[in-house]
């Protein structure tokens, strides 16, 4: 029997034309609305204006609102700049870990403390001038967001915690999240992941400006900073020497997990933020996923032998999942950490309300299987988990 015919108009709506957007996982406001003029421009030329006619609408608005970005930049320097430059900075918490192996969900329920302030999504959207613009501007820009991240469920808003990592991408600074801007092209700044292969120049800068952020964000909230980033866990040369007496918690997953869920955000993230769109990943994602873990990992463990004694705590994804409340209490005490006892029924609130599980399963191909086995085998081992097959 034969399909009855399609009509013009419906043949009409399916035609693919040039301003038709191609997601996975839905809309998401441009982080980039959060960048200055200077920056905006840079980032343009630097992908050599390689944009496409379904992005202008998106890219026109952040253009236009880049120069204001400039204006309240310099507003917020001439109130608040010399106060935050002396400010004193106590050494923060870093949550550390690959993505997708639950550092939001740590990240969220740690800045649950009184005594911590973790950065908001406002904060590093927005860090040019946060200090002067967050009441009015943030609530006009909160409108804009999703309830959820388009690659899993937990909720989105400017209020809530967000990793320093889209701060510095919006500064200006060398991130390996500035790939996301132009997706076709592969990847970028990924000597900025670890930090290894950089002048001393450009160490030099990349340090100055998150220095710069981080006194800010201390200005403003007057606690003990929780930094949460994954690229962090492959800086700790650094960050030690920024901060010698910093504590690290560091939070591991199953890689038959997060490898296929690492795949699956930044499809939904380079297809949500690129100038160009759609992304066309599939040349480089997977291995660029592999080789990120490994060197990563790498620089991790050649990292965590300089960390005094005391001043880390490993915990596994899955521990913390069956028993979330006796796992924190557990890095309070090993990292001695003040106010558990007056946190814990802020934890428990937020554990109720938002309830945490382990995430659905990947059915994996054999050949993906193989390569994890292969390529993550120093992982598995220190953090005990299981090759499949």
């Amino acid at each position: 029997m034969s399909s009855p015919p399609i009509s013009k108009k419906k043949q009409k709506k399916k035609r693919k034309g040039p301003f038709k957007v191609h997601r996975y996982g839905g809309w998401l406001l441009y982080f980039w609305h959060g960048m200055r003029f200077g920056a905006w421009a840079s980032l343009l030329r630097r992908g050599k204006f390689d944009i496409t006619l379904n992005c202008l609408p998106n890219i026109l608005t952040v253009t236009i609102w880049a120069p204001v970005n400039s204006l309240l930049y310099y507003l917020s320097e001439a109130l608040y700049g010399r106060r935050a430059d002396a400010r004193e900075l106590e050494p923060p918490i870093f949550i550390l870990g690959h993505w997708r192996t639950g550092t939001t969900l740590l990240h969220d329920l740690m800045s649950c403390d009184p005594l911590l302030a973790a950065p908001t999504t406002y904060e590093c959207f927005f860090p040019n001038h946060f200090l002067l613009s967050e009441r009015v501007i943030g609530r006009i820009f909160n409108v804009f967001l999703p309830k959820k991240r388009p690659q899993d469920d937990v909720p989105v808003a400017m209020d809530r915690p967000q990793e320093d990592e889209f701060a510095l991408s919006i500064l200006g600074l060398g991130t390996p999240y500035n790939s996301l801007a132009f997706p076709r092209h592969g990847p970028v700044d990924q000597d900025y992941l670890d930090m290894e292969g950089l002048d001393e120049a450009a160490r030099r800068s990349w340090k100055d400006g998150f220095l710069w952020f981080c006194r800010r964000l201390a200005l403003k909230h007057g606690r003990r900073l929780l930094l949460k980033s994954p690229p962090h866990t492959a800086r700790l040369k650094l960050l030690l020497k920024l901060f010698p007496d910093a504590r690290f918690i560091h939070i591991s997953r199953d890689p038959h997990a997060v490898v296929p869920s690492t795949i699956k955000l930044w499809r939904a993230l380079y297809s949500t933020q690129g100038l160009h769109n759609p992304p066309r990943l599939d040349p480089w994602l997977e291995d660029h996923v592999f080789d990120t873990f490994q060197r990563m990992d790498r620089a991790y463990e050649a990292g965590r032998a300089l960390i005094p004694e005391g001043h880390l705590v490993e915990i596994r994804m899955e521990d913390f999942i069956a028993d979330p409340r006796g796992v924190i209490e557990s890095v309070y005490a090993r990292l001695d950490l003040r106010g558990f006892t007056e946190a814990a029924p802020a934890f428990e609130a937020f554990l109720g309300a938002r309830g945490i599980h382990a995430g659905g399963a990947y059915a994996l191909t054999p050949e993906m299987e193989s390569r994890i086995a292969d390529q993550l085998a120093s992982y598995m081992a220190r953090f005990g988990y299981e090759a499949r097959g």
